[in-house]
């Protein structure tokens, strides 16, 4: 019997052992790549991968393209993600913009179809909000009456025109685009280095507009060469110096572009004041040719050949809607020898920059490179005293500037009178507070110059 006993005795402690958890230095796992620590289990390391994780934020476009290294990658992004035809009509107006407005990388510089180079690329909704119509009467103005359109061509207009055209067709006139993109990186490159060297850290308790944070110089007065009418309405930029960044000199080119080095250049400071194309004014011959006007007044200048502004019209593309900046840009490289001081022409977007960047950069261009600048504003009388109503977006020609008065001198090239019987006499040089043409070219949808 005790035997017995002591087997049954046996049999049971073994059972109780057998369902008795193991202690932790017994405990060997069969799964290495988890682990229990002293805070609880943590997530298996991953196998490492074949190369590096692509960050989109940082390296590649909106359009999920990496940065084009070569004009051949630009021209396969260009092609790849142009949409087609049948796609395009089906397209909402939001989905039209995006894709009419597409962006790419190239090597270090964002740059969108339509709007040019830009520091931060635009999210869907921003591009989708260019589509709305630009208020043309400011808070203060009314009782200010608008009148005509003078001819540039608005975000919506540029997105339906390049939306109507055939895929083939289409794809022709971005790489059109792009080919002055690509050629004009290098300077696109050292305009955004300039831009944030004179950016202060943003300060909220003394961050002010940039209109309102511009010391107030005395009024223009008419510049040396020839009779200007100039506002005194509006405050000016005081210049705190000028720029020593040297002109990136790359020839306009016929075929596939290709990168042109540069030959370095000691800094040349701007002077205290310049004026080119004295005598070389135009006058617009229809309410919509603003683009033709003002592109007649530079080549004439470059060449002394006066062609018709009929003739522009048609090389520039220009219809009842208006005219595109970048062919504005285009026909520049093409057709004339300025970008062989100043480089070549690009759209350049100018919204991240402050007044006093813009004024730099106009004297840079204009006293050092000694070549026009496109300037794409909105044509209002709060910027324009000189007009009798508010106009639409509008091309001028920048052709001088006085540092110590803070000013900036234009041909305007839209005459009211000729237009409108109780509009006044505008079209001719002019001197512009620098802070006002600043103003006027962020009152405009596409806040971009050409340059």
């Amino acid at each position: 019997m005790r035997t017995a006993a002591r087997g049954a005795t046996l049999v049971l402690l073994g059972a109780l052992l057998a369902q008795a958890p193991l202690t932790a230095q017994a405990y060997q796992p069969r799964e290495p790549e988890f682990r229990t620590g002293p805070t609880g289990p943590t997530t298996p390391t991953p196998e490492p991968t074949a190369g590096p994780t692509p960050e989109p934020t940082a390296s590649t476009s909106s359009s999920g393209q990496p940065p084009a290294r070569s004009w051949s990658e630009v021209v396969k992004q260009v092609s790849e993600t142009s949409p087609g035809d049948v796609q395009l009509r089906s397209a909402d107006t939001s989905a039209q913009a995006a894709s009419m407005l597409r962006c790419f990388k190239l090597d270090t510089e964002n740059y969108c179809l339509g709007l040019g180079f830009v520091q931060e690329v635009p999210t869907g909704p921003q591009r989708h909000a260019l589509m709305a119509e630009p208020s043309l009467r400011a808070a203060d103005e009314m009782g200010a009456e608008q009148d005509i359109s003078t001819g540039d061509l608005t975000p919506a207009a540029f997105v339906a025109e390049r939306a109507a055209l055939p895929k083939t067709q289409r794809v022709t006139a971005e790489l059109d685009e792009m080919e002055a993109a690509w050629n004009g990186r290098a300077k696109a490159r050292e305009l955004r280095e300039l831009a944030e060297a004179e950016t202060p850290p943003p300060n909220p308790e003394t961050q002010q507009t940039p209109q309102s944070a511009i010391a107030q110089p005395t009024a223009p007065t008419t510049p040396p060469d020839e009779a200007t009418t100039a506002p005194t309405s509006t405050p000016t930029v005081t210049p705190t110096g000028t720029p020593t960044v040297a002109p990136t000199r790359t020839a306009p080119t016929g075929g596939t572009p290709t990168a042109v080095p540069t030959t370095p250049v000691a800094p040349v400071a701007a002077p205290a004041s310049a004026y080119l194309m004295k005598g070389f004014q135009t006058s617009q011959e229809k309410g919509y040719w603003c683009g033709p006007a003002t592109f007649q007044s530079i080549d004439w200048a470059d060449d002394n050949q006066k062609d018709t502004q009929a003739s522009w019209a048609k090389d520039l593309g220009s219809t009842t809607s208006g005219t595109a900046i970048s062919a504005m840009v285009k026909q520049t490289n093409l057709k004339t020898a300025w970008p062989k001081s100043a480089g070549t022409y690009i759209v350049q977007n100018v919204s991240h920059w402050t007044a006093q960047t813009f004024f730099t950069v106009h004297q840079k261009h204009l006293g050092v490179y000694k070549a026009p600048v496109i300037e794409h504003v909105q044509l209002l009388k709060r910027y324009f005293p000189y007009l009798a109503f508010n106009h639409s977006g509008h091309y001028q020609v920048g052709r001088g500037y006085d540092k110590a008065k803070g000013t900036i001198a234009i041909f305007e090239v839209f005459n009211e009178r000729r237009f409108n019987s109780r509009g006044n006499v505008t079209d001719g040089p002019k001197n512009i507070p620098a802070s006002a043409l600043f103003n006027a070219t962020l009152a405009n949808s596409f806040q971009n110059i050409g340059l």
